[in-house]
């Protein structure tokens, strides 16, 4: 377990006045003693052989029980660190900071629609209606805030080179967006921290598929907050305060990979899956 974890855990252990050391990710001694006698008091909930686990693996178990009496799913209450519960975990970790559980991904239903008629993301279906990878027509649209590069802030822009099939929607998109956020909105959200648009690269782990930046019809916001393997716990335009973001550009047809494949939150694209 993460010291956060172990921190989690005494925390809950102190509000149950099992814990009084000091609250410090350590799995010192303390810990395991308080921890043992948070599972004695919920023997019934645990398998019969529960007393013969490592220290390590009754403080899994712990966080587990602590999910389950707070309603979050962990599954079985083993001791077993699997994705589930890191998962459970997390939402925990939330739970005790702000006062209320994270959104879950299942909660998240993105706007399917296609009034510009987009095509789906494969290659002769990309091609048939943007032309081959690498050789569109790039238009520039002016954004109507300041764009800073993620990777360098001092570097800002303005302009977005996309598909010039594409520029009266982007446009549309990003007058909607500013006009609902404001400067003020859009720095708190971090939606000036710009990732690119047009690239000729293949996809990421592939020597054949071409991304569809490669077409000039992605864009990515936000990459450093909003990594490519980030889900929705972790992603900031995953949060609810950013609902209206994702509408904006739904609504014009565009999918992002994070509201469908709760993946990728960075990413936006005028394809459909």
């Amino acid at each position: 377990m993460k010291s956060r974890e172990i921190k989690l855990a005494q925390e809950y252990l102190a509000e149950a006045n099992l814990y009084n050391d000091e609250i410090d990710g350590k799995q010192g001694s303390n810990t395991d003693q308080a921890i043992h006698a948070a599972l004695t008091s919920n023997a019934a909930m645990l398998p019969a052989d529960w007393a013969g686990w490592t220290d390590k693996r009754k403080a899994i178990a712990y966080l587990q029980l602590v999910c389950r009496q707070q309603d979050i799913e962990s599954g079985e209450i083993d001791g077993f660190y699997g994705p589930q519960t890191e998962y459970a975990i997390g939402r925990l970790a939330t739970l005790k900071t702000t006062g209320t559980l994270p959104r879950g991904f299942a909660d998240i239903t993105p706007l399917r629609v296609n009034p510009h008629g987009f095509p789906t993301e494969g290659h002769a279906s990309l091609t048939d209606y943007y032309g081959e990878p690498c050789t569109a027509q790039l238009v520039k649209v002016n954004c109507p805030w300041v764009l800073r590069l993620d990777w360098n802030l001092s570097q800002t822009t303005r302009a977005i080179s996309i598909h010039n099939k594409l520029s009266d929607s982007l446009t549309t998109v990003l007058e909607n967006i500013y006009a609902h956020y404001g400067e003020a909105g859009i720095k708190a959200h971090g939606l000036d921290r710009y990732g690119g648009s047009y690239n000729c690269r293949k996809k990421r782990g592939s020597v054949a598929a071409w991304s569809t930046h490669a077409w000039g019809i992605a864009i990515d916001w936000y990459p450093s907050k909003n990594k490519l393997k980030w889900d929705s716990d972790r992603a900031s335009l995953a949060q609810p305060e950013l609902d209206a973001w994702w509408a904006f550009w739904e609504q014009e047809g565009w999918v992002s990979l994070g509201r469908l494949e709760d993946r990728d939150w960075m990413h936006v694209q005028a394809a459909k899956r």
